[in-house]
């Protein structure tokens, strides 16, 4: 044996000495190599060095220099061994604590400790597995590992991205992870920090990695195996970050990574799906998952045994993901039973769980025995705390005064006007009434009586037949139900001194004549048979009530048309297929959108789709992204069908609609049913409304029949541009399900403020207002709007320029302002609209351009790629800007290149 290859062999065995002492690889110097086999330490060195550049050791940086084997060299199944010994002696720790450590996850667990403790910072890691088993949170706990035993300093970060979101974008992806040099492009006024540089000292997690494309996979080849990279636009500086790189993906590695980017990634943990977990773990889940609802609700749940089997054998296709999200569903509904005071305890019934779930008892005979081995034979409890010494107190239905009252004092702790919280509320009641009545099963007397005095029902069914015969229309046991739970809180309410208010009783009153008319009734019965006196303020209130069953009563034999729409090649149909398959009935439609389609295609073939599906009852269309949360109201406006958007479609939100719509329920039904499914959803919406600054005397409203997550994109997209401009005006959503309510709302929001447009698929009653379609907003025509009122503001910010340019270049300002005022009056012509900022830029930019050209100092790019793809992704913007150039270039006798061109057209589009 060559003395080069003795140093190897004991650099390896004193690794592994030190593996299974301490747990971890520190690496050895060149001096106990030396000692340990009694030759000249230079010559060591030397073969050190030569082994470290033939790859087969790894050198730290640093005195004193450590060198190490790789783990690819070290029997892995001794080090599985070595860890697990090493590990036993320690307290437990938080990998050990996963559900499934010492059984199914038993091998993932050792990998993943290994490739920890490996120095000098763990080895880099691959987490495959199929959707929803567990991969984001796998990789935290290999985080939160780290931490415990040393690996990673308590402050050390965690930087999470998801490579789907810049796969198409290359320059973007790389701007992202490695960041920016200041001056890169137009807009970098200062150096940026990638991902790269906030993970250093961390863990960076690449999820979907397999959407990371060919040059995004080849520029991390540099910093895995130098610890070093460039920001976008350096040439000569180098940055060093000591990462750890953890990536997850659901494909097969081998076809949808580089080869050369798996050899870097020598650490693979794979996690198994659910179906392949044990019985015991799955019950785990099941507990957990209950357990950590019962905090979020903060109520006892109760489980019966039949609820629990259900979910231990039906078939879930997404693994944990779905199992979790199939016990929240259920909760959900649950809890909306509990509130109503139906149930003095949060109880799982059975018709809690979707029909798939509840499928799974008919596989109970040929798994018994391993059921009856966990001894599931009585009713499950989750306490939402460890005191359980007191009974859990029922709470009241939807209480429309403590509503009020709440919403009043969280606006008034932000110092909003009277006037401005009196609108708020007048906007959101008549909602909350409408969708509280929406939510409501018809009861069965007895049901009611358990939380309703026996005489206040009576009172007010006595009170329904009266309305029912004075306005010709029949109410259902629903709306007995809710009117029955507020007259109750009302009672309650004036007993204990409380005072009944209602801001906008005036304004019910004259919306509703003839129902206003009618609940006059209701404190006349109050009054006979309690004895109690009830203020006028309460007759709005049993107004909403009455009116509250045409938003709710619109059921026939036709079927509300389930529509499912997403970007890429096979998604929409794939999920819909999934749906048919666990449904059993084929009645949701796919719709694939590939993303080199353009959407204006999509929309019109969208809208024949529409028209197909449409059984009279209407049609939700369920998407994931981008353009399509628009395109429900764009075609509610071309074809008057009625249409429910939501976005951030999942299967179980396919399921839900789906299984809601084959039951005959109404659109609204359906559509508060999906987005119900997820309080994530619930809390999207919301909390998207900032009032903490007041409401501005200038407002835009955005209304949707379609959803109020379309509402609230479209406000998104108003205040991107307002902001843009430096307006003073204020974005307010509303949420409507008729043209009355739409009418009516934008009425009483045009007596106290200034609305300056209106942006919805349905044109506002008074044609004095300014409307916008939201394929207006889309194409353009509200952004020119907006800027149109800037105008005077921008000329004159360009004449303030002729002082800057006169100091800082050696071209006639005058001259110069003139014609760019001609430029700038001519991209405005053709809806090419500048902000403030753009202006800035542009006139210094092109007064540079203009004397380096005239000097012969310009320098063209040797990389004319991005030029090419903005000349022909932009190809009208590009030749706009060209002509509105010319005049321009006439003057000062140039000729600007294709690239001065491209620039103006990054910057308008953001690229």
């Amino acid at each position: 044996m060559k003395r080069y290859q003795k140093v190897y062999e004991m650099v390896k065995s004193l690794c592994i000495q030190q593996l299974e002492q301490t747990g971890k690889i520190k690496g050895v110097c060149a001096k106990e190599v030396a000692e340990s086999l009694d030759i000249y330490r230079s010559n060591t060195s030397a073969d050190l060095n030569r082994l470290v550049r033939e790859g087969k050791l790894k050198k730290t940086t640093g005195k004193p220099v450590l060198y190490s084997v790789n783990m690819d060299d070290i029997d892995t199944v001794n080090v599985y061994k070595i860890s697990e010994k090493f590990n036993n002696a320690l307290e437990q720790n938080v990998i050990d604590k996963i559900i499934g450590a010492s059984d199914s996850l038993k091998t993932a667990v050792l990998q993943a400790k290994a490739a920890i403790m490996y120095p000098p910072m763990g080895l880099h890691t691959l987490l495959l597995g199929e959707t929803g088993t567990g991969k984001s949170m796998f990789a935290e706990v290999m985080f939160k590992y780290a931490k415990q035993i040393g690996v990673f300093d308590d402050k050390a970060p965690f930087i999470s991205f998801n490579c789907a979101d810049y796969a198409h974008n290359p320059q973007l992806l790389i701007s992202q992870l490695l960041g920016v040099k200041k001056g890169t492009y137009t807009g970098a006024d200062r150096d940026r920090v990638g991902l790269v540089g906030k993970a250093d000292g961390g863990i960076l997690f690449l999820d979907e990695v397999h959407r990371l494309p060919p040059e995004g996979q080849e520029m991390l080849f540099y910093l895995i195996d130098k610890g070093l990279y460039r920001r976008l636009g350096e040439i000569d500086a180098i940055h060093e970050a000591r990462i750890l790189i953890i990536c997850a993906t659901t494909e097969n590695p081998e076809s949808a990574l580089l080869a050369t980017f798996m050899r870097r990634i020598p650490m693979v943990i794979k996690l198994p799906p659910l179906r392949q977990r044990t019985f015991s773990e799955r019950l785990q889940l099941i507990k957990a998952f209950f357990t950590a609802e019962s905090g979020y609700l903060k109520t006892d749940i109760h489980v019966p045994v039949n609820s629990i089997k259900a979910l231990m054998l039906y078939d879930c296709p997404n693994n944990i993901g779905q199992l979790k999200s199939d016990i929240k569903l259920s909760c959900a509904k649950a809890f909306i039973r509990y509130i109503s005071g139906k149930e003095n305890n949060l109880y799982i019934r059975s018709e809690d769980l979707p029909e798939y779930v509840r499928n799974g008892l008919l596989h109970y005979k040929e798994h018994r025995d391993k059921l009856e081995k966990l001894k599931l034979d009585r009713e499950m409890f989750f306490g939402a705390s460890e005191d359980k010494s007191e009974p859990h107190k029922t709470t009241d239905t939807f209480n429309i005064y403590e509503a009020i009252e709440e919403k009043r004092s969280l606006l008034k702790k932000k110092g909003l006007a009277e006037k401005d919280i009196d609108l708020i509320l007048y906007l959101d009641i008549e909602t909350a009434i409408k969708k509280y009545m929406s939510k409501l099963n018809e009861q069965n007397m007895e049901q009611l009586y358990k939380v309703v005095d026996k005489k206040v029902v009576e009172v007010a069914r006595t009170f329904l037949a009266y309305a029912s015969n004075k306005l010709g229309k029949n109410f259902s046991d629903r709306v007995l139900y809710g009117i029955s739970m507020h007259v109750s809180s009302t009672l309650e309410r004036i007993k204990a001194g409380k005072s009944i208010l209602n801001p906008h009783t005036e304004e019910i009153k004259k919306s509703y004549p003839a129902e206003f008319s009618t609940a006059t009734k209701m404190p006349e019965l109050i009054k006979e048979n309690f004895g109690i006196d009830v203020p006028q303020d309460e007759i709005g209130f049993i107004t909403m009530f009455l009116i509250a069953e045409d938003y709710t009563k619109k059921k026939d034999l036709a079927r509300v048309g389930v529509l499912v729409a997403m970007h890429g090649e096979s998604t929409a149909t794939s999920m819909v297929d999934v749906t048919a398959k666990l449904l059993g009935e084929r009645h949701a439609v796919g719709y694939n959108m590939p993303l080199d389609k353009k959407p204006e295609t999509s929309l019109d073939e969208l809208t024949q789709l529409v028209t197909k599906i449409d059984e009279g009852k209407g049609v939700i269309i369920l998407v994931d992204m981008g353009s399509l949360v628009f395109f429900g109201d764009i075609i509610h406006e071309r074809t008057g069908i009625p249409i429910k958007t939501v976005e951030m479609v999942s299967t179980p939100m396919v399921l839900e609609a789906s299984r809601k719509a084959v039951m005959m329920s109404s659109l609204d039904e359906v559509y508060d049913a999906v987005v119900n499914l997820s309080p994530y959803m619930g809390r999207l919406y919301s909390n998207s409304i900032d009032y903490s600054n007041g409401i501005k005397d200038d407002i835009i409203v955005t209304a949707c029949f379609t959803g109020e997550g379309a509402a609230l994109k479209m406000k998104g997209m108003a205040e991107e541009i307002i902001e843009k401009t430096g307006c003073k005006v204020d974005v307010i959503p509303v949420d409507i399900s008729s043209v009355e309510e739409y009418n009516r709302k934008i009425a009483q929001i045009r007596q106290e403020k200034n609305i300056i447009a209106v942006i919805s698929s349905v044109k506002p009653q008074d044609k004095t207002l300014k409307y916008f379609s939201p394929k207006d907003l889309i194409k353009g025509k509200f952004k020119s709007f907006v800027y149109s009122k800037q105008h005077d503001k921008n000329i004159e910010l360009l004449d303030q320029m002729r002082e800057v340019i006169r100091e800082n270049t050696n071209i006639d300002a005058e001259k110069y302002i003139d014609e760019f005022i001609a430029f700038y009056k001519n991209l405005k012509a053709h809806n090419i609209n500048l902000n403030e900022d753009m202006l800035t830029g542009f006139v210094l930019h092109i007064a540079c351009a203009i004397e380096k050209i005239q000097t012969g100092n310009f320098k063209h790019r040797t990389d004319y790629s991005q030029t090419d793809f903005l000349k022909k992704e932009y190809e009208e913007d590009f030749y706009i800007i060209k002509s509105a150039l010319q005049s321009m270039a006439k003057s000062y006798d140039i000729k600007f290149p294709d690239e001065i061109y491209a620039n103006l057209v990054k910057v308008i589009h953001f690229v």
